[in-house]
């Protein structure tokens, strides 16, 4: 994805916390961070490493106070997010997560029909309806053998927000979440009817607003 990412959630979501005082960092990761790109050249390796560049540079920033920082992430961002603040325990007050993968990410990827194809040839192509064509190769997957977000998130000591819809085509994790994660507080927010991408295509019809009004309400009670 890029940093405005689906319907410009991203960038809707800044303009919100914005008008709340909170400031916030959007990154657009090497390798896929182009709206427009269809070849991804990253890895999940890429991204925690450009994870923690925009960390580095964030706690350098006139005004901001390194000990008050959060971190959201979206879907692959959400396991991104995960890992990060299970290799980093003291980086992040707080965290949310939207849509989030859960457990064995390799044997995840690996029950898709586009990751083996990748896999086996090398790299492989996916129409995602609604918003483009995707190629990814072998490398992508194999970078995420190894991570288990269950496991990383019992590592992660600041507070915690699940955010998925019920019709979300990931697994409903969201109770074992909790279950899981060590800090105070935490919580989920499950959006009735809601896909994986909360219906942002949809207009008012979707539930985007609601996503970004219970994340910046979150940030404000936990930053």
């Amino acid at each position: 994805s890029d940093m405005d990412d689906a319907g410009g959630l991203f960038k809707r979501l800044a303009r919100e916390l914005a008008a709340k005082g909170i400031a916030s960092l959007r990154i657009n990761f090497r390798g896929e961070g182009d709206a427009k790109r269809t070849d991804i050249a990253s890895t999940f390796a890429t991204r925690l490493e450009d994870t923690a560049s925009a960390h580095a540079w964030l706690a350098e920033q006139r005004g901001v106070n390194a000990s008050r920082l959060g971190v959201l992430g979206f879907s692959l961002g959400a396991s991104t997010a995960i890992e990060t603040g299970a290799q980093y325990p003291d980086w992040f007050k707080t965290m949310a997560v939207w849509s989030s993968p859960s457990g064995d990410q390799f044997a995840m990827f690996m029950a898709d029909e586009t990751a083996q194809k990748a896999m086996r040839d090398g790299k492989a192509t996916e129409d995602v309806p609604g918003w483009k064509k995707i190629t990814t190769k072998r490398e992508f997957y194999e970078s995420f053998r190894g991570i288990d977000l269950d496991k990383s998130l019992a590592k992660y000591p600041g507070a915690f927000l699940t955010v998925r819809g019920t019709k979300d085509m990931l697994a409903q994790h969201d109770e074992v979440f909790l279950k899981i994660a060590p800090g105070e507080p935490k919580e989920k927010l499950i959006i009735e009817g809601a896909d994986h991408i909360f219906h942002v295509f949809d207009g008012e019809k979707g539930q985007a607003a609601q996503v970004i009004e219970a994340t910046v309400a979150w940030f404000g009670r936990t930053l």
